[in-house]
């Protein structure tokens, strides 16, 4: 954290910088954040902190579920940095540098090989094996539907409902087929300020799917799914996204 502090001290080029560095500064910044973290100086604010950063964490663990599934399925290729397969807590270069620990997560995927239980993986998210699980599904579905999503269409869907804009939702459709993802954001609510993982009565919103048929789920166990609108609740459960297949009514 202290070398951090000065390399964003020096990049703001406020007080000190790369090219003319004031080392009196610099040593009095090392000093401040070496005491606002010393256990025994700052205990108060460290417990105060903590509890704060414990809801901040769910809620961007939630965020960072959308944002994998979002980068996986829009238009475009998605780009993986390697080492962020579980939650990534670096900081900027050279901390982001690390060496990969690829043993853990060959071990994790051992664990959750063809029998992912997400309700289990979200009663322990804290370990990231939720969001490589979530990444090896994703992944699957994008070589199964390759030619969709390389070359498919992109149509957003309308949200209804008092939680409409928390809700985002599209389908990527070619030659009459359809992927039809849909993704939770905004989650202060839905998780009582970072307090509990989102449950699936948690959303008040519709997704406007009459245009489909034969609809069915792909992240959760099969069942079939029916138009015209589908309730976010009954989709979500577990995971704050959904992956549908289906067919386009009318090809285009």
């Amino acid at each position: 954290m202290q070398d951090y502090a000065i390399k964003a001290a020096r990049e703001g080029k406020e007080q000190t910088s790369w090219t003319d560095p004031d080392e009196r500064y610099e040593a009095s910044l090392r000093g401040f954040v070496h005491d606002m973290l010393d256990p025994q100086r700052s205990a108060a604010f460290i417990e105060s902190f903590g509890a704060f950063a414990n809801r901040i964490a769910l809620m961007g663990a939630l965020k960072s579920l959308t944002q994998l599934t979002l980068k996986v399925l829009m238009p475009g290729v998605p780009d993986f940095y390697q080492g962020t397969e579980f939650w990534d807590f670096s900081l900027v270069d050279p901390d982001n540098r690390r060496p990969v620990d690829f043993p853990a997560r060959a071990h994790a995927m051992d664990s959750i090989a063809g029998t992912e239980s997400w309700p289990g993986l979200a009663k322990s998210w804290t370990d990231g094996r939720i969001k490589l699980a979530l990444t090896g599904r994703l992944l699957a579905a994008r070589r199964e539907f390759a030619r969709l999503l390389s070359e498919g269409d992109y149509h957003p869907l309308a949200v209804e409902g008092r939680d409409r804009d928390e809700v985002l939702a599209f389908a990527r459709c070619h030659d009459g087929d359809a992927l039809i993802v849909v993704a939770a954001r905004f989650f202060n609510r839905a998780t009582a300020g970072g307090r509990h993982w989102p449950a699936s009565a948690d959303w008040d919103a519709r997704v406007a799917v009459e245009e489909f048929s034969e609809m069915s789920p792909l992240l959760t166990p099969q069942r079939s799914t029916a138009g015209p609108r589908i309730g976010v609740a009954d989709i979500l459960e577990t995971l704050p996204v959904a992956l549908l297949r289906g067919r386009q009514r009318h090809g285009r």
